[in-house]
């Protein structure tokens, strides 16, 4: 199937995003995935006692049929899942209720996701840092949550299994913020900027699935393709691809203890803003030399 398009640039305040550690919407707090939902299978699904012959996932809307019988959007309420856990085993997970998200995202759907713990209880499959539940929005393929490791933060597409991106998660917020993965803008493939908005808002700037930031650090960024752009007169920090930095601006040393600092550092990083270098994003961050002075 050929990627959606969109017509317009998704409007966000640019210049004041917060950055921070997740890619999903809870910290990991290292390499422990054991209890981590990792994945979720789109076959089987069932509902009310009945197994769909199939299902799939276009965009954030989730299609299905039994025999005749076509389900689609709200049809998708109460279907059950099965979610799959870091160490192997596997959890029930079902639609509780969707709706569309607030514009400009309202070509979203956001779901209310629950599990069924050991006990039989439905819980929130997916909670903000105060314990709160969140909605979350599908996202087709599985990312390899590991941390510090090569193939970390990494995506592999799989049309079998897709991901539940809670909100407040880098899988959110970058496709709320226009870089929609399954979608097309002005017949360029989306999904390559999703990947490296990921690595950018999460400082993975080594490509390791490790975050080097704290949250709440504010970052200006912007593509070469318009969805974004540059609203700050900030100081110049990497250039990103789905890889993480591809260069960091030497004279920009707020990230100087980087283990690949050296082996990416580049005093013309930023200065060629062409698509023939393979940059995605580009970034910039307040104060001198990357040092918010609080101005």
């Amino acid at each position: 199937m050929a990627p959606r398009t969109f017509a317009a640039p998704i409007t966000v305040e640019n210049g004041r995003d917060l950055n921070g550690r997740d890619l999903n919407g809870r910290d990991l707090n290292g390499s422990d995935l054991s209890k981590f939902m990792v994945s979720v299978n789109l076959n089987p699904a069932k509902k009310g006692g009945a197994t769909l012959d199939d299902a799939w996932l276009d965009g954030t809307t989730f299609y299905g049929y039994k025999g005749s019988n076509i389900y689609l959007g709200a049809d998708f309420i109460g279907i059950e899942f099965q979610g799959n856990l870091g160490d192997g085993s596997t959890v029930p997970v079902r639609i509780a209720s969707m709706n569309p998200a607030p514009a400009p995202n309202g070509d979203v759907t956001l779901y209310n996701v629950e599990y069924r713990d050991a006990s039989g209880v439905w819980q929130p499959a997916c909670e903000d840092a105060a314990g709160s539940a969140v909605q979350a929005l599908p996202l087709q393929g599985i990312w390899d949550y590991r941390q510090g490791v090569t193939g970390g933060g990494s995506k592999t597409n799989d049309p079998q299994r897709f991901t539940f991106a809670c909100l407040g998660g880098a899988l959110a917020k970058c496709t709320l913020w226009g870089y929609r993965p399954w979608a097309s803008y002005n017949g360029v493939p989306l999904e390559s900027y999703h990947q490296a908005c990921t690595r950018m808002v999460r400082a993975d700037y080594c490509g390791t699935g490790q975050s080097y930031t704290k949250t709440g650090n504010r970052i200006d960024f912007y593509d070469e393709l318009g969805i974004q752009k540059d609203t700050e007169n900030w100081f110049f920090e990497a250039e990103w691809d789905v890889n993480g930095a591809r260069c960091i601006y030497s004279l920009n040393r707020t990230n100087s203890d980087l283990p690949c600092f050296d082996s990416r550092a580049d005093l013309l990083c930023g200065q060629q803003l062409n698509s023939g270098r393979g940059a995605l994003m580009r970034n910039e961050t307040p104060g001198t030399l990357g040092v918010d002075l609080g101005l």
